[in-house]
């Protein structure tokens, strides 16, 4: 199997995957999503060892599935929000850890240990908002609607992006980070994921065409910047992959790296709304 074939049937079985745990129920996307969100954070911690720190991968990522857990319960409806309390145990229980591991540079592990709920868990773990959405009247109701959206958004962009770029680029968006963006493909892609919204504006009629339209502008510019964004961390460690993961494609975080950004953007403007 040449590398053509391998990242084309890469990719079709990640999409696959992704959406039918998206699709098929709660517990599905759960069990999918809880374990990327393990092992998209245990990525970031082993990227960061090549930062010279040594993040605490073990609270790191049990914290991680603790938060990722406690956002679920809490936006289904299961449980109230007293839940994500049990946080501040264990973020204190990272900094007790690192007095007695006798590192030359404890805040900087404690910085990346820390960042990496932040950066990877946080924005993995607001799905859990998008596939409850808050009602008035009703206990929440599983919907997969928007963050099927948002990742639809994503890839049209991507795509759109690429084809767009690779006849007409000429103008570099961001040469010292990725220097094959340009601004021409950037705009096809925009232009195209606005098509797209169009279109789910009338799939997903619980989302007004302003809605879907709001979301697909915030998803093209913060997915577009959290590219760049990982693209500058990676580029600060000298690797080109965030991991191995996907064979073809790289690891977790390059499949994800839009929507880490994506994702807060789009929370904060259906609170902003509500």
């Amino acid at each position: 199997m040449n590398n053509l074939q391998q990242r084309t049937l890469t990719g079709i079985l990640f999409v696959c995957t992704l959406v039918g745990s998206i699709a098929i129920s709660k517990w599905t996307f759960f069990i999918v999503f809880i374990l990327i969100s393990y092992l998209a954070t245990n990525e970031f911690y082993h990227l960061a060892y090549k930062a010279k720190a040594r993040p605490n991968r073990k609270i790191g990522v049990a914290t991680s599935v603790y938060i990722f857990i406690s956002f679920f319960l809490y936006a289904s409806g299961m449980v109230g929000s007293k839940i994500s309390l049990g946080v501040i145990p264990l973020t204190v229980g990272l900094f007790v850890y690192e007095l007695y591991r006798d590192s030359k540079v404890p805040f900087l592990n404690l910085a990346f240990t820390i960042l990496g709920l932040v950066y990877v868990t946080t924005p993995l773990a607001l799905f859990n908002f998008f596939v409850f959405p808050p009602t008035e009247s009703v206990d929440p109701v599983y919907s997969p609607h928007l963050l099927m959206g948002i990742f639809i958004f994503i890839w049209t962009n991507d795509s759109g992006a690429y084809l767009v770029g690779s006849k007409f680029g000429k103008h570099k968006l961001f040469e010292r980070i990725s220097p094959k963006k340009t601004w021409e493909g950037s705009i096809g892609g925009g232009c195209l994921t606005m098509i797209a919204a169009v279109i789910l504006s009338y799939s997903f009629p619980q989302y007004n065409l302003l809605d879907m339209v709001v979301v697909a502008l915030i998803t093209v510019v913060t997915g577009t910047l959290g590219d760049l964004v990982e693209s500058m961390f990676k580029r600060s460690i000298e690797v080109k992959d965030s991991g191995s993961f996907f064979p073809g494609h790289g690891g977790l975080l390059d499949r994800f790296d839009s929507v880490i950004l994506a994702a807060p953007m789009v929370y904060f403007y259906f609170r902003l709304i509500s």
